[in-house]
């Protein structure tokens, strides 16, 4: 029997890490953001033939935390699943073959910069 993963969103997202000195602005068609003093506020609008939302959420937010950004969408958010650098997944995955498998899968280097 071979092992096998569920495999995740391995989407690449643009992101920062915040401080207390973070400051931002975005605005798109379906959501305004404004960070200040580690708080990010979200008001969001959305309708369809079919229902209306309005909504206003504050975001505590903690210095080195991750807000990742969807330009499209979202905008920034707070993920809620743990995310890490493409090299942490590459890792991951490589220690979890050799873990379940015991082989040990070539991965070519990935030059971080």
């Amino acid at each position: 029997m071979n092992y096998y993963v569920l495999r995740p969103d391995l989407t690449p997202y643009e992101g920062i890490i915040v401080d207390k000195d973070s400051k931002l602005k975005f605005k798109n068609d379906k959501v305004e953001q404004e960070l200040n003093d580690l708080e990010l506020t979200i008001k969001q609008k959305d309708k369809t033939d079919k229902y209306e939302v309005e909504s206003t959420m504050i975001v505590h937010l903690e210095e080195g935390e991750i807000l990742l950004f969807e330009k499209e969408s979202r905008g920034y958010f707070l993920p809620v699943q743990p995310i890490g650098s493409i090299k942490e997944a590459i890792d991951d995955y490589r220690g979890l073959a050799t873990a379940l498998d015991g082989k040990d899968y070539e991965v070519k280097e990935i030059k971080e910069g």
